[in-house]
């Protein structure tokens, strides 16, 4: 049976909805300007894939707060001709357009690295679309219908069911508050980094996990790929709630890196925030206005 969220009510942590391939019109939560776009998503459970264009050639990206950069493939680059550089130790290309339905992003500095990865698990994902486009506009995820909304931020208005929460922002990554409860006794407060690239609910960085004594070093690991750095392995924490803003989500799995090797080894942020909970809402990312807005879909 289908239950609706209710604040303060616990969240059971569920199964991430199945891939619906049917695109159903989304009721937008603006009364402003008439967004700039709509585009459907594909729902691979856990992340969102979009059709975009790279100067002018299509391909298929996933839509990712938790890049810094847009990103294209090694492989996409080379077939486009970008002119690829090094700098900090990462590839970039200059002046590329990405465009998604009748959003044209110009004269980008995209990231430029391989994803063999997907190509090997059968997903022929060329890119992330990240900060770029959020920076500029403001995105409605709609999880349940599968759909993007995209808006001017001076034509967005929200409406009154969708809660604000304010975000701060650690160089372009998007951090908001938590509150992580363990047990009935202990509870820590933290900054989780918003990730629409990441397919689990909770992932704690190494650092904020070992100052909390968060790691049973005796517990088998499971193992995630990560696009930058590879495999890495990550250990279950046992978690009672976690609450953002006026919703509490009831022991939902929380994992965290088991060693500081690459993302997992940040102390920018305390962990990440992924799309097994985010899913649960339709989600307004509004970077411009230094918000999110999370609105209870009906399950």
């Amino acid at each position: 049976m289908k239950k609706a969220l209710h604040p303060r009510k616990p969240v059971a942590g569920g199964v991430l909805g199945a891939l619906l391939l049917a695109v159903v019109p989304f009721n937008t939560a603006s009364r402003g300007a008439p967004p700039v776009a709509r585009a459907p998503f594909a729902w691979t459970p856990g992340q969102i894939e979009v059709a975009v264009h790279v100067n002018g050639a299509p391909a298929t990206f996933l839509l990712d707060t938790g890049a810094e950069y847009s990103v294209v493939s090694t492989r996409l680059a080379t077939q486009a001709g970008l002119a690829v550089d090094a700098a900090a130790g990462r590839q970039f290309a200059d002046d590329v357009t990405l465009q998604l339905k009748a959003v044209v992003l110009m004269h980008q500095r995209v990231m430029v690295m391989p994803f063999d990865t997907y190509y090997e698990r059968g997903r022929r994902i060329d890119g992330l679309l990240g900060y770029d486009l959020f920076a500029r506009f403001v995105v409605a995820i709609d999880f349940k219908h599968q759909t993007l909304t995209i808006w001017e931020p001076s034509a967005f208005k929200p409406r009154g069911a969708a809660v604000s929460v304010p975000i701060e922002f650690a160089g372009r990554l998007a951090l908001i508050p938590a509150v992580l409860k363990l047990t009935a006794a202990r509870s820590l407060p933290a900054r989780l980094m918003l990730d629409t690239g990441a397919s689990q609910a909770v992932i704690l960085r190494y650092p904020f996990a070992t100052e909390h004594n968060l790691l049973d070093p005796s517990a088998a690991p499971t193992v995630a790929n990560s696009l930058a750095s590879g495999p890495r392995r990550l250990l279950e924490v046992p978690m009672e709630q976690i609450s953002v803003a006026k919703w509490t989500f009831d022991r939902p799995r929380v994992q965290a890196y088991a060693e500081p090797i690459g993302s997992g080894a940040s102390v920018e942020s305390d962990g990440l925030l992924g799309n097994s909970l985010l899913s649960r809402f339709t989600l307004y990312v509004d970077y411009p206005h230094r918000r999110l807005l999370f609105e209870p879909t009906a399950r």
